[in-house]
């Protein structure tokens, strides 16, 4: 018996001695992770390994000393379930700094474009007249009214993050492959098409006449010319470019705008040039409170009317593309055909685009 126990605690001080060896190994920075993350992780693969004391099949006497840790589970059996609930909370804190240290990196981007958003501001200002703001006139635009560097901020609380707009134009991007010639997106704001284009590999520039996004857009490298819309285009060459693309614009322009520019589009299209403008659905009531929001909003343009401007100012194979739906958890469950017609008419897609051909 005495030997019996002998053995034992021998067995004991062996199982003992492999805890502190694996314990004290060496770990390494786990492969694309932080430093500090990946030992913490090493640490937590050591713990996960040793929670239950095992003997190798190969060991001297495996089969005694297996029946021994057995025997005396009952040492250890609370220890172990401590073991494995502290490993699975340090694992749950890993992942949870994991998470924090990649919202960290995306708010500092985020910080850093707005920072650069109010530094062309305040440069504006530097450099404007001493003897301070001059008022309008009656006749000018509410777009001329504002100050560049206040609709600027205007955007920047309400015209959404450039992930989302780009998320949204995306879908544009394969109407534009392989056309006759570049793009020029008409009034490109912060440049979020630009930049979906440029990945792609299509050639494109910008116009627009905000200065503070113009400056935004030559930072990032994109070529941006500064000006009116309608004026630059009658500037260019006909039949040179493979698209024209705005993405709400047309809101802005009055009626006699809005055709100049489906002209201007079209002289300066090569054969097989596309258009593309997105404006707000005038059919869907709650998509009028984001057009009243805007002060610069001049009307709406209903679907049909932008249609017929484009079809009367020479483009052919004119579709209507229904854009940003409402989720369901916004609409009216259609239980009937009375909820149906209500969804129609209430809360209907949000955007639409005119795609037309040049032929």
């Amino acid at each position: 018996m005495e030997h019996a126990n002998d053995r034992k605690k021998i067995l004991a001080e062996e199982i003992r001695s492999a805890i502190a060896e694996t314990a004290a190994a060496p770990v390494g920075p786990a492969e694309g992770g932080e430093p500090a993350t990946a030992e913490a992780r090493g640490s937590l693969r050591r713990g996960a390994d040793v929670l239950t004391p095992s003997v190798p099949s190969g060991a001297p006497l495996a089969r005694v000393k297996r029946l021994a840790i057995r025997a005396l589970r009952f040492l250890w059996r609370n220890q172990s379930s401590f073991n494995a609930l502290s490993l699975a909370a340090s694992s749950s804190l890993a992942d949870g700094l994991d998470r924090l240290r990649a919202d960290t990196e995306r708010g500092v981007e985020e910080l850093k474009r707005r920072a650069g958003v109010q530094e062309a501001r305040l440069t504006l200002a530097e450099t404007g007249s001493p003897a301070g703001v001059s008022l309008p006139s009656a006749a000018a635009s509410p777009a001329a009214a504002i100050p560049p560097g206040i609709y600027a901020l205007f955007e920047e609380r309400f015209r959404g993050s450039p992930a989302e707009i780009a998320k949204g134009q995306r879908f544009y991007v394969d109407f534009l492959r392989d056309l006759p010639g570049p793009i020029v997106d008409v009034g490109c704001g912060r440049g979020e098409f630009l930049r979906l284009l440029k990945t792609e590999g299509i050639a494109a520039s910008g116009i627009e006449s905000n200065p503070i996004s113009v400056e935004a857009c030559r930072r990032a490298g994109l070529d941006v010319e500064r000006g009116e819309a309608l004026e630059l285009l009658t500037r260019r060459p006909p039949g040179r470019l493979g698209g024209v693309v705005c993405f709400q614009v047309i809101e802005h322009w009055t009626p006699v705008e809005i055709f100049c520019f489906l002209q201007e589009a079209r002289r300066v299209l090569a054969p097989g040039g596309v258009v593309i403008a997105e404006t707000i659905n005038s059919d869907s009531i709650s998509a009028m409170r984001a057009f009243y929001l805007d002060p610069t909003h001049f009307r709406p343009v209903p679907s049909e009317t932008l249609r017929f401007f484009a079809e009367a100012a020479g483009f052919t194979d004119v579709r209507i593309e229904f854009r940003s739906p409402l989720p369901p958890s916004e609409r009216l469950d259609e239980r009937s055909e009375n909820e149906r017609k209500l969804n129609a008419l209430l809360f209907a897609p949000q955007d639409y685009a005119l795609i037309g051909r040049a032929t």
